[in-house]
């Protein structure tokens, strides 16, 4: 679980310096063109937060 929730923290720091939804939504023309990550990553981005969550619901504290 360490190396998950390591791997959670790296991808979540990387997200934050990506443009902010509202940007994205009003925007979302001038945003994709100048969009420097993959469509690959968000979608990796969105699976490593997908299995955290599932990891974290497991785990009574």
């Amino acid at each position: 679980h360490s190396t998950c929730l390591a791997m959670l923290s790296h991808n979540l720091t990387h997200w934050k310096k990506l443009p902010l939804l509202p940007s994205l939504t009003n925007q979302p023309h001038q945003v994709l063109a100048s969009d420097p990550v993959p469509f690959a990553d968000l979608q990796q981005v969105s699976q490593i937060a997908a299995y955290a969550f599932s990891a974290l619901s497991q785990i009574r504290v």
